[in-house]
C-alpha cells in the first residue's frame, strides 16, 4: 500500500486489538495507486510514480498494477517497508482507519526521490495527479513540488486531491502552511465538503451547494470538484474564452453500498478519463453539458466501486460505468 486516507483513530485500544485478532481480509490500495489502477481499468494509458519497499506488499501491488496496464517503470525502490493500514467497520458499517504499522516517517512512500522523477513524461503527459499527504515528509514533498512544477512547464493539467488526514501532521498550522501553496499550483482541485470547511472556513453544506465560493478562494485554479459521500458532489470551473463560470450539483447514484473505500479515487479517475477522452481541460470547461456529463460519469465510477469489497478490485470498466449511468438513477437532491 502507498499513500492512505487516514483519520485519527477513535477506537479504544481494546477494540483495535480485537480487530487485529479477527480474521482480516487484505486488499491492495492507497489513493495514488487506486487512481492509477482505475484509470487503467477505464482504458487510459497511465503511469504510476511512487516509492515502495523491497517486500511482498510492494510485489503484490506492482503485479496488480501491471495487470491493469499501468506503467510502473518510474516506481522507486527504497530500503524501507511498504506502508499498510488496518481498516475497521463498525456495526453501522462506518469505516475507520485505525493502524498503519509504525511511525509516520518509516515507510517507503516518505522517501520519493526528486532526482529519479521521469521529467520528460511529466512535461508531455495529459495530466499529473497528486494528493497532499506526502507534503508531510521532506523528501517526498520536494519530489511532489518538482513534479508539479515540471508538469506546468509542459502540456499537462495538474490535479491535486487534498486528502486532509490529521494523523500525518504535527499540527494543523504546519499542514495548512504546506498544503495551501501547493494546492495553488493546481489547475483542478478535488476536495471533500469537510476539507473545504477546514481549509477555507466555508461550511461544508455551503461548499457542496455553492462550489463557486470555494473556487473563489483558489486564485489561479481553473476548477474545483467537491465530494460529500452520500450527499452527492458538485463542481465549479472558470469559463474559457470569455465565457461565464460554470457550476453544478450532481446527486449520488442509488446503489447498495458494501465498501466505500476508494470511492473518491474512482470518482477522480472517472473524471480524469473523461478529460483525457475529450481532449483536455479547455475542451471540457468550454461546454457546460460536457462538463456535467464528465462529473456524472465520475459519480457513476465512484458509486459502482462501493458495491464490492476492495478499493481496486471493485473498480468499473468503461462499459460498467456507462451501464450504471444508463440504467441507474440519481438520488433526489
Amino acid at each position: 500500500m502507498l499513500s492512505y486516507p487516514l483519520a485519527k483513530p477513535f477506537l479504544t485500544a481494546w477494540q483495535i486489538k480485537e480487530a487485529y485478532q479477527r480474521k482480516m481480509t487484505p486488499y491492495p490500495g492507497g489513493a495514488p495507486a487506486n487512481v492509477a489502477a482505475a484509470l487503467g481499468r477505464l482504458g487510459i494509458k497511465v503511469a504510476f510514480v511512487s516509492a515502495l519497499g523491497n517486500d511482498d506488499l510492494a510485489k503484490q501491488m506492482l503485479d496488480l498494477l501491471k495487470e491493469r496496464g499501468v506503467d510502473i517503470s518510474a516506481v522507486q525502490t527504497v530500503d524501507k517497508p511498504t506502508r499498510d493500514v488496518l481498516v475497521v467497520y463498525d456495526q453501522d458499517n462506518d469505516r475507520q482507519f485505525v493502524g498503519f504499522g509504525g511511525p509516520n516517517d518509516s515507510f517507503a512512500d516518505c522517501f520519493i526521490s526528486a532526482e529519479q522523477l521521469p521529467l520528460d513524461s511529466l512535461r508531455s503527459c495529459v495530466a499529473v495527479v497528486t494528493g497532499t499527504l506526502g507534503l508531510a515528509f521532506p523528501a517526498t514533498a520536494e519530489a511532489m513540488h518538482k513534479a508539479v512544477e515540471t508538469a506546468r512547464t509542459g502540456s499537462a493539467v495538474v490535479l491535486v486531491d487534498i486528502n486532509w488526514r490529521p494523523v500525518f501532521w504535527e499540527d494543523e498550522r504546519s499542514a495548512m502552511a504546506a498544503i495551501k501553496p501547493y494546492v495553488g499550483k493546481a489547475d483542478i482541485v478535488k476536495m471533500s465538503d469537510e476539507e473545504a470547511e477546514w481549509l477555507f472556513g466555508i461550511p461544508a453544506k455551503d461548499a457542496l451547494h455553492h462550489p463557486l465560493k470555494v473556487l473563489e478562494q483558489l486564485e489561479g485554479v481553473t476548477g474545483v470538484l467537491i465530494t460529500a459521500g452520500g450527499a452527492g458532489c458538485s463542481y465549479a470551473f472558470k469559463g474559457s474564452g470569455g465565457k461565464s463560470d460554470c457550476s453544478g450539483y450532481v446527486p449520488v447514484m442509488k446503489v447498495t453500498p458494501k465498501d466505500t473505500t476508494g470511492a473518491g479515487d474512482a470518482f477522480l479517475a472517472g473524471f480524469l478519463a473523461s478529460l483525457v477522452k475529450l481532449g483536455g481541460l479547455d475542451a471540457m470547461r468550454g461546454d457546460a453539458d460536457k462538463l456535467r456529463m464528465c462529473v456524472e460519469f465520475a459519480a457513476a465510477c465512484g458509486a459502482f466501486t462501493t458495491t464490492k469489497s476492495g478499493a481496486i478490485g471493485a473498480q468499473p470498466t468503461q462499459d460498467e460505468a456507462e451501464s450504471l449511468l444508463k440504467t441507474g438513477t440519481f438520488a433526489a437532491a
